[in-house]
Formats: C-alpha cells, sequence, structure tokens
C-alpha cells in the first residue's frame, strides 16, 4: 500500500475494532435538523475543540450547522445529506466527532487536529431530511443548483467554499442499495468518485489529487470491503458541486454508501464511512495521498445494477383466452430500505420480467407449476409481496 503510512492504517484498523465505544446510537436514519443540533451541542459540550455553530438556514429557516475543528494549514470541507434521504454521511459524521471526543489522547487523531482544519456542513437540506424527501423544500436538488445558486442551501456551501478554501472536499451521499460493483453481481457497499471538472473528462491537477485520495481510502477500506466497492459515473455534470468544485481548484471526492446484505439502515457502511473518513484526514495530515498511485480508484469496475430486493421465477403467466402463457421470472423491489426490508414488506413493485437467471436478489422465491395472473405483472406494478410467498418455495442461494 505504496504511500500510506503504518500510523494511518493502525489508525483505520482500530477504530474499525472499537466503533462500538464512539458509536453515537441514538442517531437514526431518520434524524432530524432538531435532533442533529442536540447532538452536535452535547459533542460540542464535551470537547472545546469541536466548534458549533449556525451557518445559515435552509428555504424553510432550519438551521444548517457548521461543525470546523483542528488548527492545521490543510483544509478540509466536508457536506452531507444535500439530499434529505440520504443520512448515512450524517450520522457517520457524528460517529467521526464522537470519536475524537472519546480519544482524546489518541496520538493519530491528535495529529489530525494539529495538521488539518476541518469544516463539515451536516445535514445541508435539513428540509429534505424532515420528510425524508431527496429534494429540498423548494423542490430543487440541491446538487444541481452548483452553476445559478438560487436556493439558499446552495448559496451557503457555495459562500462556506469560498471562505474556507479548501484544499480537499468530501461530497458525502447514499446511492440506490440496489447497484452492483461491475458485473460481480456484489451489492456496491461504496462507490467513490474524482469528479471531471469540464466535458473534456481530462484531468486537472485537482482531479489527479482527488484520484489519489479516492485510491487511498480505496487501499484503507480493502480489508473490509473488497469486492464491494465501484466508481461512480464519471459524466460531467456542470450543475453538480463536486464537478463545480473540482474545477475551482478544491480536489473533491465523492463518495456514495450504497448497501449492504441484511443491513437495511446501512450500519456497517456507516462505520466505514466514519472510520474512512478519519483515516482520510490522517493521510492528508501527513501529505501521504502524493505518494499514492490513482491505480486502486481507476482499477474500479463501475456502478451497474445487477440486483433486486426478490425475484421470483419460473412463473406462469397467465394471460387468459387473449393471449398465450408464457414463464417468466418477475423482479419486485420494495420502496422504503429505511423502515422496511424485503422479509417484512407487503407490498413491492415490479421492475423486470423475463430471463432473470443472471441477476442476484435479496430473496430468490420458486414459482415453478404456479400460475399467477399475467396482467396483474407489468412493469411499476404495484403487487402483494406477502401473496406470492405464500404461493412459492425459497430458493437457497447457490
Amino acid at each position: 500500500m505504496l504511500g500510506l503510512s503504518e500510523a494511518t492504517l493502525t489508525l483505520v484498523k482500530r477504530l474499525a475494532s472499537h466503533y462500538d465505544r464512539y458509536m453515537v446510537r441514538e442517531a437514526t436514519p431518520r434524524l432530524t435538523a432538531a435532533g442533529l443540533a442536540s447532538h452536535l451541542s452535547h459533542l460540542a459540550s464535551k470537547d472545546t475543540r469541536l466548534t458549533v455553530e449556525v451557518g445559515g438556514r435552509s428555504a424553510a429557516g432550519r438551521p444548517i450547522h457548521r461543525v470546523t475543528f483542528g488548527q492545521g494549514q490543510r483544509r478540509v470541507l466536508m457536506w452531507t445529506q444535500m439530499h434529505g434521504d440520504e443520512p448515512t454521511a450524517t450520522l457517520a459524521v457524528l460517529d467521526l466527532l464522537a470519536a475524537l471526543v472519546e480519544f482524546p489522547q489518541d496520538a493519530a487523531l491528535n495529529r489530525i487536529l494539529r495538521e488539518v482544519q476541518v469544516c463539515i456542513l451536516p445535514m445541508l437540506n435539513p428540509d429534505g431530511a424532515e420528510v425524508f424527501q431527496r429534494r429540498t423544500a423548494q423542490g430543487i436538488d440541491l446538487n444541481r443548483d452548483a452553476r445559478h445558486l438560487r436556493t439558499p442551501e446552495a448559496r451557503l456551501l457555495k459562500r462556506t467554499h469560498d471562505d474556507f478554501v479548501p484544499d480537499f472536499a468530501f461530497n458525502l451521499h447514499d446511492q440506490n442499495p440496489r447497484y452492483t460493483a461491475g458485473d460481480s453481481h456484489r451489492l456496491t457497499a461504496m462507490a467513490f468518485l474524482a469528479p471531471a471538472h469540464d466535458a473534456s473528462g481530462k484531468d486537472n491537477m485537482a482531479r489527479r489529487r482527488a484520484k489519489r485520495l479516492a485510491a487511498a481510502m480505496v487501499q484503507m477500506l480493502t480489508p473490509y470491503i473488497d469486492g464491494y466497492m465501484a466508481r461512480f459515473d464519471d459524466t460531467h455534470e456542470p450543475r453538480s458541486f463536486g464537478d463545480a468544485m473540482q474545477g475551482w481548484g478544491t480536489s473533491v471526492v465523492l463518495v456514495e454508501s450504497g448497501g449492504w446484505r441484511n443491513d437495511p439502515e446501512k450500519t456497517y457502511l456507516r462505520q466505514l464511512n466514519a472510520v474512512v473518513l478519519l483515516g482520510a484526514l490522517h493521510a492528508i495530515a501527513g501529505d501521504e495521498c502524493d505518494a499514492v498511485e490513482a491505480t486502486a480508484y481507476e482499477a474500479l469496475p463501475p456502478n451497474t445494477s445487477y440486483f433486486y430486493d426478490l425475484i421470483f421465477e419460473s412463473a406462469t403467466l397467465d394471460f387468459g383466452p387473449s393471449l398465450p402463457p408464457i414463464v417468466a421470472d418477475i423482479a419486485i423491489n420494495v420502496s422504503n430500505h429505511w423502515q422496511s426490508t424485503p422479509v417484512d414488506a407487503i407490498r413491492g413493485r415490479v421492475m423486470d420480467v423475463g430471463d432473470l437467471r443472471d441477476y442476484d436478489a435479496g430473496e430468490r422465491w420458486s414459482l415453478d407449476g404456479r400460475a399467477v395472473p399475467g396482467h396483474d405483472f407489468h412493469i411499476e406494478a404495484e403487487v402483494d409481496v406477502d401473496a406470492l410467498r405464500a404461493m412459492a418455495q425459497p430458493v437457497q442461494p447457490s
């Protein structure tokens, strides 16, 4: 792992093994701005090295907090939950701050505080978080407002960037938990992107540095999710903050938390976010990324879609006298992964019908020899999952 010091790798391992000591357990995926404020206030009251203030307000008047720590020359900006229904990194940031509080004598963490200055905007879209929706209260996708800055939340992020002048930035998101890593059919646990700064797709200095940082993070996570990481689509999006900041000279890494089996609230991915962000800060503190090759990032497979929540195999679709019956597989997704899992879901939506042998699923069931009304299983149809399970036989993973 060229470029990463033993101290960085040891810190990552130590933080991963002691996560239960600093996880903010009371913080859950449905955290609101009021709950976030309470947690931040509590952490800041226990450690004077943390500064928490209201950096601005959302369109509906909710506070958007700004958390700072560290005294170093290297500057790092992070923001989370610009999409209101993507809370994993917000929770991870609370855990990150709690780790600083819990281990005040840790030499590696104290090196971060000496060498790096960090500014975090957790829950940039508190109005969306309040009702658990992607967009702002004004109906805008905040990550498509970097060009015109028409929302107060986007203006706050731009102003924070310009005032703070970061060397590095982390744009922290959740992605669809059904993405897979290349053609492996393994769920993408985390996807990374060093965004393109313009439509040419060529690297500028900021992007090259971002690729090395992303490669370092991949190396840190390899012991935990090797084979479950991917590259996010790098098509240039001029309205996105990551792409824009790369053009402004800040090295930006997009981190997308995806899916992990039997972990609908992404607790494991939350842990890995906290661990790898602190590991990345330690690597930045020692300028370790300058010696890291971008290969580990560039070799990541792309995000693909080879996964559904449930697949019912070999159903006979009966269309009555109007059409001949046909045998096909049925893929179904359950809409809300934060409140339910496929195992206790009642309703689902048909995503595909046909030969789905090459796709993986959280659950596989066989309907071999059983007929279902074909007209009820068109794409996007809502179906009773429990009724289908009652008709089917579970298929054991191969």
